[in-house]
């Protein structure tokens, strides 16, 4: 009899004190890591749009104006472009996880080839991108500029890969 009248009261205590359980707090600790993750993006790319912009000055022997202006350009390419490499890359991760998973052959090209003609697309987009962006820069500069021009965006991209492997390296 004890053990009914347990089994029958206890739930009915239990389940009213759930109700009552405080809602989750706001994580402070958490806001202010992604603050400053935040701040120290914005510190990086401002430091990195001030490279280009002495780059850019020095290289193709333009003014300063100029060089900020090719150096503003370069960063909404970047910030444009950003979104298109997140997805890319979880499209990427997307069809690694379908090929390594179980199911035939079959099933998986069925679930991978919209996916593949998805990535078709986030590339060309990509390539239509950075063609609009070599155009614009390249439409203000004497044909010696854009040579220089070329192979600085290639240096820059080269250097900035080693330096983000070179940190990779140190974690």
């Amino acid at each position: 009899m004890f053990r009914v009248a347990l089994f029958l009261i206890l739930p009915a205590v239990i389940l009213p004190a759930q109700g009552r359980m405080r809602p989750e707090r706001p994580r402070p600790q958490l806001e202010r890591r992604e603050a400053r993750r935040d701040l120290k993006r914005d510190m990086i790319m401002t430091r990195i749009h001030q490279m280009r912009m002495n780059r850019i000055q020095n290289a193709l022997g333009v003014s300063s104006d100029k060089a900020r202006a090719i150096s503003d350009r370069w960063a909404q390419f970047d910030q444009d472009s950003m979104a298109r490499r997140q997805d890319t890359r979880k499209l990427r991760e997307q069809v690694n996880s379908i090929l390594m998973g179980p199911g035939s052959e079959d099933e998986k090209n069925a679930k991978l080839r919209p996916m593949i003609d998805q990535l078709t697309v986030h590339q060309k987009q990509q390539q239509d991108a950075r063609q609009i962006f070599e155009t614009d820069i390249r439409s203000a500069l004497t044909p010696a500029q854009q040579g220089r021009f070329i192979i600085l965006i290639e240096e820059f991209q080269r250097s900035m890969q080693e330096a983000i492997a070179e940190q990779k390296n140190e974690k």
